[in-house]
């Protein structure tokens, strides 16, 4: 079976982050004048703020489409900034939305995922295998066959619900932080100035990276430290037979 093409992390990172705070932080500087002449309309009125702001959540939106198909699977990190940057654009352009809307949608989405990842624990499908037990990551076959020879499968299903928890508190953490963070930036209604929406929710993004993502990184880090030294436990194998490629590796040094 022909292996999935590996995402460009730089590809990724740039398209929902680096380009979606550029644009709505420098889009007035760099574009209100050709879209004031384009739409007919003051570089700093509302219709032009809406276009960088629709310009702005493209890049992520468009970025999730064309991922899903060159690589014809789901990524759950494109699905989010895709989904997040929808849902941005629409309370940015919807009359009387509110920085209170925008602060519970920051919260909403990691919020239900923390609901889903456990809710799913049980399930054929659970959420934690996207996350951690991914056979894009690991082997997972070579690792539910040495725990059925083992007759360990019972324990790590208990770790794999150790390891759910984990994660589901690194989307809780980062509800908490996302609407923290909207509050204490995102002053402006978007009604009121758009263009300063537009800087504020740019200014947020761009801190999002250090204050949200770097400690949740730390907690999924752990996690994922916990199963691979689980699954050593359990299944008996080293860590080059556990990720994907890592065998490979080995040889060629």
């Amino acid at each position: 079976m022909q292996n999935p093409k590996r995402e460009n992390i730089w590809l990724n990172f740039g398209f929902n982050l680096i380009l979606p705070i550029l644009i709505l932080r420098k889009g007035d500087d760099w574009l209100g004048d050709p879209l004031s002449v384009l739409l007919n309309a003051p570089s700093d009125g509302p219709l032009v703020g809406s276009f960088i702001l629709v310009l702005a959540v493209l890049f992520p939106i468009g970025y999730g489409i064309w991922d899903l198909l060159r690589r014809k699977r789901w990524n759950i990190i494109s699905i989010l900034g895709a989904v997040s940057a929808f849902l941005t654009g629409g309370i940015g352009l919807v009359p009387g939305a509110t920085v209170e809307m925008f602060a519970i949608k920051e919260a909403a989405l990691p919020g239900l995922f923390a609901i889903l990842t456990v809710a799913t624990l049980n399930t054929k499908k659970p959420l934690v295998k996207l996350f951690l037990y991914n056979p894009d990551v690991i082997n997972v076959d070579r690792v539910e066959t040495a725990l059925e020879e083992r007759s360990a499968k019972a324990k790590f299903d208990r770790l794999l619900a150790q390891c759910t928890w984990y994660i589901a508190s690194t989307f809780i953490l980062s509800a908490i932080l996302n609407y923290t963070l909207a509050r204490i930036i995102v002053k402006t209604e978007p009604h009121i100035n758009k263009a300063s929406f537009n800087d504020e929710v740019g200014s947020m993004m761009g801190w999002s990276f250090p204050i949200i993502s770097i400690p949740c990184m730390i907690v999924t880090a752990f996690a994922f430290w916990q199963l691979i030294k689980g699954i050593k436990s359990h299944a008996g194998l080293s860590i080059e037979e556990v990720l994907v490629g890592a065998e490979q590796v080995s040889k060629n040094k």
